[in-house]
Parts: structure tokens; sequence; C-alpha cells
């Protein structure tokens, strides 16, 4: 017949769907009108989409139908050995949104004068989806459904001028049938053969109905969060065709790149929002650098890339409390501020002057290798509260020393401490807590100083726009002011027994007070 037109053939299809083909392909029956076809199986919670899958002309991975063969929740029926498979293919997915299980009885993908059918029967659990597609190993023309599904190439074609066909898909659900036009020609690629005139065909999920959606967009967010060290951030991706359709049961690997956390994997599926999260903890500070990954049959998708910074404080208001630093010990609890600090902190250089109290104001922004200096007792006001159960960074010491009025000492660690209840700022109401995890170290490369008394962060990206705005940017680590005789951890036979008992360095005075 002429190029023009459409010779539809006797497919076994009702009389007023071969109409609704034909007048379509006329332009007299328009987009709006065709999607009400579809609108009791997407009531019921049926949902169909359609797409091509082209491996013969090229590969396109954002382009690929996602999900595939092997996605979860995914029953596949195309070409058993997906990696070694020629695909020049339509395909259609149906996902069961119903919340209980059904029976998909057949699908017929209709096609000018083809008609693509014969997969088989198959149950499909809530929440779950098949995918029909072509079964042969090597792509071929011809209406051999299911063997082959190469819907764009039928009739008049190949050919670059579009023919006007609107492809038709049959969807029997639990023994009804319903009819799902393809007004955007996803099937038949807009009515012409892209293989032969443009290259590679590969098309998208999309809704049938819906004009072609050609890509995906894997997306991460929010953009940039800042927390506390042992709290948690959540890092969501969004996972669409490139008209914002989501794509479910699709695995996402999310990664973090660098920072303090560098190396930490992990895979979540996506929703029927399209939609997956990785959440976690660090315990230490610095800024992470994530990214995510869909790998399917011909590629990957690539994320935007997200950070999270990780951030600690001092003392609320200013300045910081101090251990010594032979009670530097992972998981040990600690005395940081009281009348009884001299007695309770050993140093591994000697007693520190009885009217130390803890605190020093000295230093804005403590850091490794640097010094403080504080007035005795509490003549250097310390905060009025400190919240039980809070995180907060503490210097550790190896010398303190007294010369008239002032006190100074220096700074060989800084370590985190959960803060227990008690504490006041009279020295009679002792501040005590639990070492969480070394922040830095003299004798290591220390993350990151942070400016003024803010929250500390590491070195990779320092504070996000949001938090600089109130600290001030994030600077590198100082040089210490000058060295000090002290090492930066004690020898061991000053820090333990040979039973891993606290020994008292010659000198200082017995019992080892708690």
């Amino acid at each position: 017949m002429e190029r023009g037109g459409i010779r539809l053939m006797q497919r076994g299809m009702a009389t007023w769907r071969s109409m609704l083909v034909t007048l379509t392909s006329l332009g007299l029956v328009t987009g709006g009108s065709l999607m009400m076809s579809a609108s009791p199986a997407a009531a019921s919670g049926i949902e169909v989409y359609v797409g091509y899958a082209d491996t013969a002309h090229g590969v396109s991975p954002d382009n690929f139908p996602t999900p595939w063969q092997g996605s979860p929740n995914t029953i596949y029926q195309g070409c058993p050995s997906a990696t070694a498979c020629q695909f020049d293919a339509g395909a259609v997915r149906i996902v069961n949104s119903t919340g209980s299980p059904v029976t998909v009885n057949a699908v017929a993908v209709h096609v000018g004068s083809c008609t693509f059918s014969g997969w088989p029967s198959t149950p499909l659990p809530a929440g779950s989806e098949l995918i029909v597609t072509q079964t042969a190993i090597i792509a071929a023309e011809g209406c051999l459904g299911p063997a082959q599904l190469d819907s764009s190439d039928v009739d008049l074609l190949p050919s670059c001028v579009p023919n006007g066909i609107v492809p038709a898909v049959d969807v029997t659900v639990n023994g009804t049938t319903t009819t799902y036009i393809d007004s955007g020609q996803v099937l038949n690629t807009g009515g012409l053969d892209g293989g032969a005139c443009s290259g590679n065909e590969s098309t998208q999920w999309t809704t049938i109905g819906h004009a072609p959606c050609k890509g995906a967009l894997l997306t991460l967010a929010p953009p940039e969060q800042s927390h506390p060290v042992l709290s948690t951030a959540t890092v969501t991706a969004s996972f669409t065709n490139s008209c914002g359709q989501p794509l479910s049961n699709v695995q996402v690997d999310f990664s973090i790149a660098s920072g303090p956390n560098a190396g930490m994997t992990h895979s979540g599926v996506t929703d029927a929002n399209g939609q997956t999260s990785f959440t976690y903890s660090s315990s230490q500070v610095g800024t992470d650098t994530l990214g995510a990954t869909i790998t399917n049959l011909v590629g990957s998708i690539a994320s935007n890339s997200v950070t999270a910074s990780w951030t600690v404080n001092f003392a609320p208001g200013g300045g910081a409390f101090v251990i010594g630093d032979l009670e530097n010990i992972q998981g040990a609890g600690v005395y940081w501020w009281g009348a009884q600090w001299w007695k309770n902190d050993h140093l591994s250089t000697g007693l520190a002057p009885a009217s130390f109290k803890g605190y020093e104001n000295g230093n804005a922004s403590p850091w490794c290798g640097q010094t403080w200096t504080a007035r005795p007792g509490n003549s250097s006001p310390p905060p009025k509260a400190v919240a039980a159960e809070s995180e907060m960074a503490v210097i550790v010491s190896s010398t303190i020393s007294k010369s008239g009025p002032t006190m100074s000492g220096d700074i060989v660690a800084i370590v985190l401490v959960r803060t227990n209840a008690g504490y006041g700022p009279n020295p009679g109401h002792p501040g005590t807590g639990t070492i969480l995890s070394t922040i830095c170290s003299q004798a290591g490369t220390p993350l990151a100083a942070p400016a003024g008394n803010g929250p500390l962060t590491g070195h990779n990206g320092g504070l996000p726009p949001a938090a600089a705005a109130r600290t001030g940017p994030a600077v590198s680590a100082p040089q210490p002011q000058s060295p000090k005789p002290a090492g930066s951890a004690a020898p061991a036979d000053l820090r333990h027994g040979a039973k891993g008992a606290a020994t008292v360095p010659p000198g200082k005075a017995k019992g080892h007070q708690r």
C-alpha cells in the first residue's frame, strides 16, 4: 500500500481497537483521549511502562531501560543470557502496585501488521514487576514474537520518515484484558527506524501514553549537610527517567570517595518513588564526599557528588577542658573538671599544680602541637553548664606548669568525650565523662584546625557554606608554636603495669583517685 497509509491485518483484536489505532494514525484521536484507555488498570494499581533496548547500534547506558534482567524484585522474560544477547527490541514493563499478588496471564504488543505475543503466564507478587522483550539471542526483523520484538522495524520500515503507526499493548491480569495505547510511539521509536537513521534506539522506561523519556537521572540530596560526630547523616538517591517519572526496583551503589570515612559503601533498592537512602555515622571530624552509581546491562549511570561534614565543639561558650595524657585511654572514664583535677589527672611529666581545676581559655582555637594558658582555680570562668550525654572536644596535656598567676600546658592530643551529668562551674561539682575517639594527635597528622572556637572540621573541604558563615572558614592545621620536651605519648612503663593496671610515675602521690 502507499507510504502514507497503514495496512492493518486481522490480529484477533476487537473491531473498536483496530479502529482506534487507525484513527490515531490519521490524527483523528488526541493523546489525551488515548490515555483514557489505560485508566482502569492504572486505577487498580497495575502500572505499564514501555521502552526500547538497543545494543545492536552502539550502547547508551542512560537510555537503556533500567531495571532489566537481574534487577531486584524483577521477573524477566527475555533473552536468557542478557550479556550475550544482541538487543534491538521494544520492551514492556508491568509493575504490580496493587498491594496484593496478581497473575499476568498474557501480554500482546500490536504494531501495524505485527502482533508480538507468546510470553508465558506468570504470578507477580506485590511490589514486583514483569519485563517482556525479545527472547532470541540475535535480533532480527519480522513478527516472530516473543523471539523477536523489533517493533521499530515493522511494515514499510526501515524508513527515516515517520509512518504514523501507533502501537497498542494488551495486558491480561487475573483474566481481565486492558488495552494501553502507546501514543508516545516509544515501542516503534517515533514511527521510524532510528537504528538505521540516527543510531542507538534505546529509550528509558516511560509510562505508556506519555511522550518518550529518553535518558535517566540519578540524583543525590541534600547537596551538603553538617552533623556532630557520632550522630547520623542520611543521603537519599532519586532515580527517574528524563521526564521525572520514578523508576523502582533498581539497585543503587553508594560510596564515600574521600574524607574520614573514605571507602565506606552501601547498596539500596529504589522504592515506588524511585528513592533509596544511605544512613551512616562518623566518629571522626572531616568532610566526606559521596557519590552513587547504577549499573545496567550496557554500562553505568553516575550521580552528582554531595558532602557530609562532621563537626565537634569544645566547651560551651569558648575555651576548653583538659585531661592528663596518662588518662587518654579509649573508652576510659575521665575527670575533666573539679577540685581534685591534679590528683585524678596524671601527666607523664609529673603532677600538675594543685590550683589547676581543668579549664583553659587562653587559646581561641586549640589544636595538637599548640599550647594553652589559664588562670588558677575558676578565675578563668568556666561554662555555667555543660549538657549531660553530649559530645565535647577535650584537650590532652602531658605537661602543665605555673608561673605567677598563669598556668600553661601543651596539647598532645584532642579527644572526643561523652559527658556525664553532675558538672557545675564550682570546682566542687566535677565534670566527668568517657573518651569516645581521638580527634588529633601530635604523633600523627591532624585533620585540620578550626577557625575560632567553632566546630572542628576535617581538611577535606572544611565547613559547608552555612556553617562557615557562623564560625569562619576552616584553615589548615597550624604548626606547633614551640617544641615541647615531653613526647606526645607517655612511655609504656608509665602508663600500665604488667597486668594493665595504671602505675604512678616516680615522685607522684600514691592513690590514683578517680
